[in-house]
């Protein structure tokens, strides 16, 4: 049988409420959160399995079970949820397999994988993320009420899980073909991504299969093909030994309670290495555009106006103290405007009362908002008209005027400011570049120490998701079952248990 490795159950589950799929959105919202959890685990766990395939060519067995358990887990909150609304059946908070909920999710486990797999799959599967990229994108619909910006945005999945969900109101019955081609898609998807985890080594076909099981797959029999553990019902999971003491159960029990703390525990400390990583990069690449008196200046943005004056205003500004001028130093700041064609300017800094006493009547433009390399503006009312020079005002706090690149610095002062660039004599017609820069201290030290505890914190925390996950992985088997082992057919004698040889494909060789 050359079946494909990864075995996505969907069982069609009857009757479906008209109405719960209008709220399962905030019944899933505990599973939500808990998946946000397992699968910043997944990735941090996948990458160290990259690492061991590509050295040894072995998965790591304990990573394997944990991330296979999270892609089923999802699995099944996408099959309840709206990946496919499938049932009505509460997904359960466990990794392990359910045999008797609708939704489940198997994969053979790769005995070898070839060395070089994890340089090129994430490649390889490109093809296929542009596919599934395309359904799951959001199309844009314009809505003709009169609103030139309302818009309406839909996937081709959503479309299609908003008209199951729309037939299950008004019908009380799925739409089967939109059903199975959720169901193909959702399968599609864990396909890809099971091979991008390396999960197998077997490229996904390009297929979209439909329906409860895969189209060579034998349900009756899925477990001892795929060469995955079985267990007899009614037998204890295959890591708790069967006659173990009462007290050697609750001993087990703490031990996962500890793997889950550790689990959580070290998803925290990951996100927070990140941040500083990140933060600390962040530090780094700002320190690396200090130029030598310590300013960090902005690219120029070129403006113009018909009127006298161009101002940026209401700036709401806050002197630091002398600690922190003297470290961080962001209260020094430099405005640096050049004309184009090499005449004069004139760049000043006034509290804003003043300036609006100064423009009172005279139209300028007021900078309110930058896009890219452009500047947007806001007319302020007034006549066309010159202003008197601002060179022969006395309230400025800063001011600078001259030809060529004309550089203002101004240590900050608490209260509300404007700014203005003009012509030195107030006529009309502005044309300017403009740079802003403020000085900062030497960062370096401080970043790089970020860095490092980023990377330190990152470690940490993946041994801390490897233990953790390791051992729940280790818990992936059926629940046991709480009545009697059945017994053979009537009318037949004991039957003779067969040792299971697992059937390798591709890569898989068990």
């Amino acid at each position: 049988m050359n079946r494909y490795p990864v075995l996505v159950r969907a069982d069609r589950d009857a009757p479906l409420s008209r109405w719960l799929w209008l709220v399962k959105w905030l019944l899933l919202i505990p599973h939500y959160v808990v998946l946000a959890f397992l699968w910043v685990a997944f990735v941090a766990l996948t990458l160290v399995a990259y690492v061991a395939v590509l050295f040894t060519g072995r998965y790591p067995r304990g990573i394997f079970d944990f991330n296979v358990g999270v892609l089923r887990w999802s699995w099944r909150v996408g099959y309840y949820g709206y990946e496919v609304l499938g049932t009505d059946r509460y997904p359960p908070f466990t990794l392990a397999e359910v045999p008797d909920y609708p939704a489940d999710l198997q994969i053979d486990y790769p005995r070898e994988l070839p060395h070089w797999l994890p340089l090129v799959a994430w490649l390889l599967a490109i093809p296929h993320l542009v596919f599934i990229g395309a359904l799951n994108a959001s199309g844009t619909w314009q809505i003709n009420d009169g609103m030139p910006q309302s818009f309406l945005q839909i996937s081709v999945v959503g479309a299609a899980v908003l008209l199951v969900g729309l037939a299950l109101l008004f019908t009380g019955r799925p739409l089967r073909g939109l059903h199975d081609l959720l169901i193909g898609v959702g399968r599609w998807t864990l396909r890809v991504v099971a091979y991008v985890a390396l999960l197998t080594g077997r490229y996904p076909p390009f297929r979209l299969d439909q329906g409860s099981h895969e189209p060579d797959d034998d349900p009756t029999d899925a477990r001892a093909v795929s060469g995955l553990d079985t267990a007899t019902p009614g037998s204890p999971p295959p890591d708790v030994p069967a006659g173990l003491p009462p007290a050697a159960v609750r001993s087990k029990d703490v031990n996962v309670a500890a793997r889950i703390v550790a689990l959580v525990a070290g998803v925290l400390v990951l996100l927070t290495g990140l941040g500083l990583g990140i933060g600390g990069a962040a530090v780094l690449a700002l320190d690396a555009h200090r130029d030598s008196a310590g300013y960090v200046t902005s690219p120029g943005l070129t403006v113009h106006s018909g009127t006298a004056a161009i101002t940026v205003e209401d700036l709401e500004l806050q002197a630091g103290n002398a600690w922190s001028r003297a470290v961080v130093g962001f209260d020094d700041v430099r405005v640096t405007v050049s004309n184009p064609g090499g005449r004069p300017l004139f760049v000043g800094i006034g509290r804003q009362s003043d300036v609006d006493r100064w423009l009172t009547g005279t139209a300028h433009d007021q900078l309110v908002g930058i896009y890219g390399d452009s500047a947007r503006f806001r007319r302020a009312a007034g006549s066309d008209q010159a202003v008197s020079p601002p060179t022969a005002q006395g309230f400025w706090v800063a001011s600078e005027a001259g030809t060529g690149e004309v550089q203002l610095d101004w240590r900050i002062e608490t209260g509300q400011f404007a700014v203005v660039v003009a012509n030195p004599d107030g006529t009309p017609g502005v044309d300017a570049n403009v740079k802003v820069g403020t000085r900062i201290g030497d960062f370096t030290s401080l970043g790089w120490g970020m860095v490092g505890a980023g990377a330190a914190l990152a470690l940490i925390a993946v041994l801390l998701i490897y233990f953790g996950a390791s051992g729940l992985g280790r818990r992936q088997a059926p629940p046991p079952s709480s009545g009697p082992a059945p017994g053979p057919p009537r009318g037949q004698g004991p039957t003779r248990t067969e040792p299971v040889v697992p059937v390798g494909t591709g890569n898989n060789r068990g």
